[in-house]
């Protein structure tokens, strides 16, 4: 199959998993919002931002580094080393975790500890299990597990909000839920038993992992920094009721992360296994054009539609956080760059590039945060994110050249990034008809930008059922 046939494939897989899942996650913002106030959806976004920043530190990445060697393995019986040396090295450090948290909770105790322990435990394994499908060819598997996962989930919030009447106890109870199905589903599908040898166990090879890994640790965590820090300095300067109001901002650039969450997963894996080849800089450059046009494009739609659409479907008291979307999709925009980057730095092997240009966006994320939070409130969290991916992104273009080139048109940055200027300020000073216009014409230029790539999804899908 050609690669870029097999991109799209794997593309079209993700996005039906993925866009499922996020289309459910969406529509229960009114319910959200309507149900919780906003200083309890603030501390269950606290409590997912906690559970994203451990997850690394715990696991080591050993997650990513199986799913590295994974992915191009294709011998069973060397499949079967690779995944029982992670999982008896990932079990040897949630017991350790577990231990120690225990004894923490036990001096200090902690609102929801134990359930925030379980969620966490239950997170990594879920992580891992969805990790080994996706190195082991299980791609229908992994991208049908999370849209199984989060329409448990959503129906389980439901049953215990309306049928129990609890409060935010339902969120723990009904993501520990789903996450405990889609590891006996995942399991169960897969066989995962057969992969799996105390035999097989390789301490050298855990040794690999951790050279790959490691560097991944620190890089995760700025990653984090600039991803998610914001909750906590929000919490510290401003307080709970805020950071629900930045985290249901948060809900729209989550659609746009939606979008590169979903090509990503199929662009690691093309770049990862077309990095030798030498036509590699042509390919990720063409590659990159597409993305770049769809991304952008799609930016400059939901910028325009966030006000209108917020005026309907969401609580009056959380309305307001619309101002700090236009920001916060610009910042996920740039974030999605840097990914698209970092998967050909995965195929080079050279993790610590990743590591040491995250530290950099980190420290830019805080630095601004903390400066200007306290002039400008919330706008300091959105802007710190913009400016923090966006140095982190210039950065990674020109610390790559000597493993790849990526070459970015830059007439289509002449004509697109004023068009996004333009349609973060519109929403401030134009009604919301007027915003309705705009929108209707921005999805025009989405079409105009994006019809190589439609035709391309369309044709691959009217050939995949043709056969």
């Amino acid at each position: 199959m050609a690669k870029g046939e097999k991109l799209a494939k794997d593309t079209i897989l993700y996005s039906i998993a993925t866009f499922g899942s996020k289309a459910l996650v969406f529509f229960m913002l009114p319910v959200y919002t309507h149900y919780f106030t906003t200083d309890e959806y603030g501390t269950w976004d606290l409590v997912l931002t906690t559970s994203s920043l451990l997850a690394p530190i715990i696991s080591f990445e050993l997650v990513s580094a199986v799913y590295r060697w994974l992915i191009v393995e294709k011998e069973q019986g060397k499949q079967m080393i690779i995944i029982t040396s992670g999982v008896l090295a990932l079990a040897r450090n949630l017991i350790v975790f577990t231990i120690i948290a225990l004894i923490c909770l036990a001096l200090i105790p902690i609102p929801y500890g134990l359930l925030m322990l379980t969620l966490i435990n239950l997170v990594i394994v879920n992580s891992y299990m969805q990790q080994c499908a996706r190195g082991l060819g299980f791609n229908t598997l992994f991208a049908s597990i999370g849209l199984l996962q989060t329409t448990i989930y959503i129906l389980l919030i439901i049953w215990l909000i309306f049928g129990f009447q609890m409060r935010i106890e339902a969120f723990f109870y009904a993501y520990i839920l789903a996450h405990m199905i889609a590891i006996i589903t995942a399991w169960t599908v897969m066989r995962f038993h057969q992969y799996i040898s105390f035999n097989s166990y390789s301490h050298t090879l855990i040794k690999s992992f951790l050279t790959y890994a490691i560097p991944i640790i620190p890089g995760a965590i700025s990653w984090w920094i600039m991803n998610a820090s914001d909750r906590f300095i929000i919490v510290g300067y401003l307080g709970l009721e805020f950071n629900g109001l930045y985290a249901i901002a948060n809900q729209i650039p989550a659609m746009i992360m939606m979008i590169n969450t979903v090509f990503n997963l199929a662009w690691k894996d093309s770049a990862i296994l077309h990095f030798n080849e030498t036509d590699k800089n042509n390919y990720y450059s063409n590659v990159f054009q597409h993305f770049f046009r769809l991304l952008v494009t799609s930016v400059i739609c939901i910028t325009l539609l966030t006000k209108p659409i917020f005026s309907i479907f969401i609580s009056e008291k959380f309305f307001e956080s619309w101002q700090y979307t236009g920001l916060l999709l610009v910042g996920t925009m740039f974030s999605a760059f840097s990914l698209f980057w970092s998967a050909g730095f995965h195929g080079a092997k050279k993790t610590k590039v990743i590591f040491v240009t995250s530290i950099v966006g980190a420290f830019v994320n805080i630095l601004v945060h903390i400066l200007f939070i306290s002039s400008i409130g919330l706008y300091a969290a959105a802007w710190s994110t913009l400016i923090a991916f966006f140095i982190t992104w210039i950065i990674r273009v020109f610390t790559c050249k000597p493993y790849f080139t990526i070459h970015v048109n830059l007439r289509d940055m002449a004509i697109l990034f004023p068009l996004l200027f333009v349609s973060i300020l519109a929403p401030f000073f134009i009604d919301s008809l007027g915003l309705w216009i705009l929108s209707g014409l921005a999805f025009i230029l989405f079409f105009i930008y994006n019809l190589t790539i439609i035709r391309w999804i369309i044709k691959t899908i009217l050939y995949k059922y043709s056969k």
